[in-house]
């Protein structure tokens, strides 16, 4: 049997990158504008919230069942 690990760690990054550049243009935008960033910012805390919850630092792992040829 193989054994797949893998990890969410660069989908977390960029989450909050975005969360970042979201921020430093959140004071630049019209007020109707920054309510659509205030929902897209509280949408990514939620994304990232479940991401964390569900796999830990260490990833996951996962054993496949072998082929038989």
């Amino acid at each position: 049997m193989a054994k797949i690990n893998f990890t969410l760690k660069n989908i977390t990054k960029e989450i909050t990158k975005a969360e970042e550049k979201l921020r430093a243009i959140r004071g630049k935008v019209a007020k109707a504008d920054q309510k659509k960033i205030n929902l897209e910012l509280r949408g990514l805390r939620e994304c990232y919230k479940i991401i964390r919850s569900f796999c830990r630092p260490f990833g996951q792992t996962f054993t496949a069942k072998s082929q038989k040829k």
